[in-house]
């Protein structure tokens, strides 16, 4: 009898136990939202090319980290350094043409400055000497009208009137000569003068070397350009996922050729069926397990729930109030931020998750 007391009291011990249990359970299923097939996620960086080419080398591998503007790839782009050679060449040579231009102006300028010089002061040198002729002329025009009256009255011989004549006309012979040279010497100098127009063509070829060099800094530009096109570096602070393609194969423009994602930043991304939307809202904490760390509980607070819905099948949907396999469940995206994310996280690596709902009173 005592023994069948002691059992009966140890099976009611597990009756109530087991009844407990399953209290707690059905309580705590419904005053929490499960869901057991989240994911890690982050925002995943695609690496490509903005131009086809021939991968030289891949500079970081799989799992490295890496800094913003730290080299990654390097595609071939030999013959775009030879065209920047041939082209600081070119651009070489046409500073020298300039520099000779500039030159030849100068020296042009110099001398021709220089004979206006001298044939201004020539020219004004002839003009002197004829006024002084011309005065010569005036006063030989007197002394032959005296010379004459004299002869006239016979106060001096005819021979005094020949030399005077004489004088008076050589005198205008030198007067018309000097004339002659002077109407020279102002020929030459509008033609000196003429010549300014060499200076106008010097500085036009100097304008167009200013634009030679011009079109050839710019085409040296845009191969240096291209060539950093071909020097891909990273766009942020990250850590290599996934390297897609390698040394010495071609790639086109706009093909992934590696991923980076930031290490700092992991949410969990869950969808969840529509049925269990009203029970949650931004801010509420919730308790995430991660398969990587079976052993460890982790914490996150619900960020951001989505507004557009998904098809997926599976058992867990319901028609008419009974789970039905196979049919269609509508479920929602909803983002997890982590706090103190363990290390070695990678994307896609699955989590179950807990929501607590504290207006679980509710559901009654």
């Amino acid at each position: 009898m005592e023994l069948k007391r002691k059992l009966k009291a140890v099976v009611g011990v597990l009756l109530i136990g087991a009844f407990l249990a399953v209290s707690y359970e059905v309580f705590h299923w419904f005053t929490h939202v499960y869901e057991n097939n989240a994911r890690i996620q982050t925002d995943i960086t695609n690496i490509s090319a903005q131009v086809d080419g021939k991968i030289e080398s891949i500079q970081v591998e799989e799992g490295s980290a890496v800094k913003k503007g730290q080299l990654l790839i390097i595609l071939y782009h030999e013959d775009i350094l030879l065209n920047i050679k041939s082209l600081q060449t070119d651009l070489a040579l046409e500073r020298a043409k300039r520099k000779r231009l500039l030159s030849e102006k100068s020296t042009f300028e110099t001398e021709l400055a220089s004979k206006l010089k001298t044939q201004r002061v020539k020219i004004r040198a002839m003009e002197q000497e004829s006024l002084s002729i011309d005065g010569r002329i005036k006063l030989s025009a007197k002394n032959l009208a005296r010379t004459r009256l004299l002869v006239s009255r016979k106060f001096t011989p005819e021979t005094q009137l020949t030399a005077e004549q004489d004088k008076a006309l050589e005198l205008e012979g030198e007067a018309t000569l000097l004339k002659g040279r002077i109407a020279v010497a102002r020929q030459e100098l509008a033609q000196l003068e003429s010549t300014r127009s060499q200076i106008e063509i010097i500085e036009n070829d100097i304008r167009i070397s200013d634009i030679e060099q011009s079109r050839i800094a710019d085409s040296i530009a845009k191969q240096e350009l291209w060539a950093s096109y071909r020097h891909i570096t990273s766009p942020i602070d990250g850590v290599v996922g996934r390297i897609h393609k390698f040394r010495g194969e071609y790639i086109e423009d706009g093909v992934n050729i590696l991923m980076l994602h930031d290490p700092k930043l992991y949410w969990v991304e869950a969808y969840v069926e529509e049925s269990q939307l009203r029970h949650l809202q931004p801010g509420q904490e919730v308790l995430v397990n991660l398969d990587a760390y079976p052993f460890e509980d982790f914490y996150g607070t619900l960020r951001q729930i989505g507004r557009i819905t998904t098809t997926e099948m599976g058992i867990s949907a319901k028609v008419n109030g009974n789970s039905r396999f196979g049919a269609s469940s509508e479920r929602v995206p909803v983002r997890i931020s982590l706090e103190n994310p363990p290390p070695n996280l990678t994307p896609g690596m699955r989590a179950d998750i807990n929501v607590r709902i504290y207006d679980w009173i509710k559901l009654w």
